[in-house]
């Protein structure tokens, strides 16, 4: 189980910064450090436990990038513009006898080259002419030639510890011959909403209710990013219910997501039973939207708990806990790509708190533009699927116009 290696503050009812409050938790969390080796053909999402190294060159020959015909580039170079074709090397088919001097070799795409041979001419532009080889009066020396660990060369460090894995490093790994590799094993968790309000998908819906969004959402992020998740449900607000729920996850869970009891309301009893057997560690966060939100212990077992209302829980799960995630599951925390662009609305806000609006980035007269939804409460969620990314404001903004260059993060980017 995942724990911190040590009590970091509490923050108490002050307000606290979005960097701050994170980076104390990251810097007291440590990675859960359960590995194994699995098949590189199940290892997609999975978290690299130890950096790995080259055994072989990429490509492990010289080879043809065209189909074409191989010559000496040196003995062209004084004049020679006819070559005797004296045979064919085709991939997995090399052409293996001793290449004399002023000869050619026919070469197809990928093919082992043959000793002398560092030039290829494209098929289409020689002249055949009673198997001789007459070259186009201009070329480049090393043409279509593909050099022996050109891609990837022996001993080099093809991926870092905590790299996570993409399909296109299945692909490199595959190229390398490695079929298994150490990794992380994924992050086991717990996931549940809080409220009587709350009515599971599909069933009748009564009188003062809604239907449970939250849960499904940060259900299928989690599955997305590769997590393994125990969902709990939809834990009414009991005191007796809700602690025997949060006693078995956390004995059988690395952490504890919950979506809403974490306000000072009378039937809020999240915090309450956290610090009954824990500690809460950050509580108001000064960003909009996004409080409450809770970070603490129970029984040993981290727990974060995300605002009850959709459009906040989607914003601090992407910019709160997933952070949080990466790190506990031993993933390289690498700077997000920030990148300013122009507005084309007007907004005002409060100094002091720094805002994530939803937003989506279009061609305006061939210019990156940043446009806003329509509705910004924390409880908007249709604004999520509409967006493309977060405009992301900080705490010295009051004002925004058309024109003004706003900082822009991609969901794309804090997925992926």
């Amino acid at each position: 189980m995942t724990q911190l290696t040590k009590d970091i503050e509490v923050f108490g009812n002050k307000l606290i910064k979005l960097d701050s409050a994170i980076n104390k938790i990251k810097n007291n969390i440590k990675c859960h450090q359960r590995i194994e080796s699995i098949n590189i053909k199940y290892s997609l999402n999975r978290i690299i436990a130890s950096q790995i190294k080259s055994t072989i060159n990429v490509p492990a020959y010289s080879n043809s990038a065209v189909d074409g015909y191989a010559i000496n580039y040196k003995e062209y170079s004084k004049g020679i513009r006819k070559f005797n074709i004296i045979g064919k090397s085709s991939a997995g088919h090399p052409f293996e006898d001793k290449v004399k001097k002023f000869s050619s070799v026919r070469v197809l795409t990928g093919a082992m080259l043959p000793s002398r041979l560092d030039t290829i001419l494209m098929e289409e532009d020689c002249v055949i002419k009673d198997n001789t080889l007459i070259t186009p009066n201009k070329v480049k020396k090393g043409i279509n030639y593909r050099y022996l660990g050109e891609d990837i060369k022996k001993n080099t460090i093809v991926f870092k510890q905590g790299h996570k894995i993409r399909p296109q490093d299945i692909g490199v790994l595959s190229s390398l011959g490695i079929k298994n590799i150490k990794t992380y094993k994924p992050l086991k968790l717990a996931i549940f909403s809080s409220g009587d309000e709350l009515t599971d998908i599909g069933n009748p819906l009564k009188k003062g209710h809604i239907y449970d969004s939250n849960r499904e959402m940060i259900k299928g992020f989690l599955i997305k990013l590769g997590y393994q998740v125990n969902d709990l449900g939809i834990l009414k607000d009991n005191i007796k219910v809700i602690e025997k729920k949060l006693s078995k996850a956390s004995m059988d869970n690395d952490l504890i997501i919950t979506s809403g009891g974490m306000s000072l309301g009378d039937e809020d009893h999240i915090k309450k039973i956290i610090e009954k057997k824990g500690k809460i560690h950050a509580w108001r966060l000064s960003i909009k939207p996004g409080r409450p939100v809770g970070y603490g212990i129970y029984n040993k077992c981290p727990i974060i708990g995300l605002p009850g209302n959709p459009g906040a829980a989607f914003v601090t799960f992407l910019m709160v806990a997933l952070p949080i995630l990466k790190k506990m599951s031993g993933q390289l925390l690498n700077k997000y790509n920030i990148v300013p662009i122009i507005s084309d609305f007007n907004y005002s806000k409060k100094k002091g708190r720094k805002e994530f609006i939803r937003v989506k980035i279009i061609n305006k007269n061939n210019k990156l533009t940043m446009s806003k939804f329509p509705k910004v409460g924390a409880g908007i969620l249709t604004s999520a699927t509409w967006a493309t990314g977060l405009g992301i404001l900080d705490e010295d903004i009051e004002k925004i116009i058309p024109g003004d260059k706003i900082n822009y993060l991609s969901f794309n980017e804090i997925i992926n």
